[in-house]
């Protein structure tokens, strides 16, 4: 019989993968965050704080260490999304 396995680990095999994921979703949450905030100071002439981009990584963070086998597609998605507003805006 097939062994049904979850989302579940050992501590260390999470803590592992949480780790491994911060090298790509730090980047990718700074990114999201200074380009938002371009945006805002360019045609609305505001910005999000500091506080907006702890909140994104902190969230990055516990999504990568609740749904370690789902966080790499969720990371994609945000990064197709980019690349398609990239491309809708024409750059």
């Amino acid at each position: 019989m097939a062994r049904n396995r979850g989302q579940g680990g050992p501590i260390e095999t999470r803590l592992i993968s949480l780790f491994a994921s911060l090298f790509f979703s730090i980047p990718t949450a700074v990114f999201v965050w200074l380009w938002v905030n371009l945006e805002l100071a360019v045609y609305w002439d505001g910005f999000l704080s500091s506080r907006y981009l702890i909140s994104c990584i902190v969230v990055f963070a516990v999504l990568a260490l609740l749904l370690p086998k789902l966080f790499p597609s969720i990371l994609g998605a945000v990064w197709r999304g980019i690349a398609k507003v990239w491309h809708w805006w024409g750059w």
